[in-house]
């Protein structure tokens, strides 16, 4: 639809557009230069002619100066002068002191003899219509001022400017017609890159999640574009692949339940059953159903967090009260497995966040490291505050059978198990999410969680959130 739209309105087209501005941007600024070089031609011809005037006047004063007082002398030099200049027009005028003409050529210009003179000023130029002259006060020997005029017409300046002109005005239009060709031109492999993107991008489909933009290797602005681009497909790739895999995982998980909830109701309908036969078929259905229960639960809660939902509550928490609640809702089955449970917890830090999600990532840690543990090992849950970071560093640490190096970047994933020597054939064995809904929350509180662990010597979590801290520090024995 939209390369339609764009073929049915052509000048909409950034082709089209940048055509039109290249040729706009190129007309003016040829335009612009076109007259600068008529402006500055013309200035230059008018100096060239200043420059020859004031030659020929000081040339003209000089003998003047030296003809002194034999006047005629005066008026002969210049009018040979006048007479050596005659095919480009020049013409002289001698005024006395007081501005009466004492002598000019006869192809003096009136409207130059009967200019004013300007006596304030020993020497000016002056352009009185078609004519320009160079007017200048001489003293001679007896301090007796008179007035030298030498000008002549502009009228060739003019011709040879209008001459330049029209050589200039080919040239301009030369451009007008070249310029939008060569701006097409360059808009046509300017936009050639956009327009294979725009195709590549029309062909994109959610179940061809493999397509990318080529890079064309130019480290230029589109390569940018195709390089951010196919950044933003990878990422859109992997949620749908994740996102894939999470409804996958999802319906393993339920159909077992389910499976188990059919087959015991198929059993108890199939024939008349005591009481205590319904009883217990009552009881492992209500078994399923809440273990059916805490999974959808931990679902909703880890897709929540992969979305990135913002927290319903936002509150100043108190870590240390999170975790020692929650250490001794714990202390019960560690004394029950022969456990000893170690807290080592620093008073006065606080973060911000929900504190539901904050036990239940305390609890998810703690469950799994005394599951794990045997009995008469050891379990460690510490919090302390790492000034330099302004964060809260949490950790537990179990003495179990450790987790393998192979499985340590698997499992924080979802529904992810590790071997049988992990399990320990424990009959409250979780269904995998745990970890991954650590993850996801601490993530969405803006901090880290990582694990170590060596096999046979134990594993431990840790987890780091934005903090601030005041108080000391205690060291206590659960169980």
């Amino acid at each position: 639809m939209p390369s339609r739209l764009l073929d049915r309105i052509p000048w909409a087209t950034l082709r089209v557009r940048l055509t039109l501005l290249n040729t706009a941007v190129v007309l003016v600024a040829a335009a612009t230069a076109l007259i600068a070089v008529r402006v500055a031609g013309r200035a230059v011809l008018y100096r060239e002619a200043d420059a020859v005037l004031r030659g020929e006047l000081q040339e003209i004063t000089m003998a003047l100066r030296e003809l002194h007082p034999d006047r005629q002398a005066v008026v002969e030099e210049l009018r040979r002068k006048a007479v050596g200049q005659k095919e480009r027009g020049w013409f002289a005028q001698l005024l006395d002191g007081n501005g009466a003409t004492v002598w000019m050529s006869d192809n003096c210009p009136k409207v130059v003899a009967t200019w004013p003179i300007d006596f304030d000023k020993s020497e000016n130029l002056v352009q009185a219509g078609p004519y320009r002259f160079v007017r200048r006060r001489v003293i001679n020997p007896l301090d007796e001022p008179f007035y030298i005029r030498i000008g002549m017409p502009t009228a060739f300046l003019d011709q040879d400017v209008n001459s330049l002109t029209r050589l200039l005005i080919p040239l301009g239009l030369t451009l007008s017609l070249l310029t939008p060709l060569a701006g097409y031109w360059l808009a046509l492999r300017a936009t050639g890159p956009i327009a294979d993107i725009l195709r590549t991008a029309e062909h994109l489909k959610p179940t061809r999640l493999g397509d990318r933009l080529e890079v064309r290797g130019r480290r230029d602005e589109l390569d940018q574009l195709s390089l951010t681009i196919n950044r933003l497909l990878d990422q859109v790739a992997t949620h749908v692949e994740r996102q894939q895999q999470f409804v996958a995982d999802a319906a393993h998980e339920l159909r077992g339940p389910l499976a188990a909830i059919q087959t015991a109701l198929e059993v108890a309908s199939s024939k008349d059953r005591s009481v205590t036969e319904y009883r217990a078929t009552l009881d492992d259905l209500l078994d399923e159903t809440r273990h059916l229960s805490k999974l959808t639960n931990d679902l909703l809660l880890l897709a929540e967090g992969e979305l990135g939902t913002p927290t319903k509550s936002q509150t100043h928490i108190d870590l240390d009260s999170i975790v020692r609640q929650t250490a001794g809702m714990f202390s019960g089955a560690a004394e029950d497995r022969s456990i000893r449970l170690l807290v080592n917890s620093a008073d006065g830090i606080h973060a911000t966040g929900e504190g539901r999600q904050l036990r239940q990532v305390v609890s998810n840690l703690l469950d799994n490291a005394i599951r794990f543990t045997p009995s008469g090992g050891g379990v460690t849950l510490a919090l302390i505050f790492d000034p330099a970071a302004h964060q809260a560093v949490l950790t537990v640490a179990d003495t179990g059978c450790g987790i393998e190096s192979r499985h340590l970047d698997k499992v924080f994933d979802r529904f992810f198990q590790a071997d049988s020597a992990r399990d320990r054939g424990d009959v409250s064995r979780g269904g995998g999410l745990g970890l991954a809904i650590c993850r996801a929350i601490i993530e969405q509180h803006g901090g880290t969680i990582a694990v170590t662990s060596q096999a046979e010597a134990g594993t431990t979590f840790s987890v780091r959130l934005p903090a601030v801290r005041s108080g000391a520090t205690s060291l206590e024995s659960v169980a």
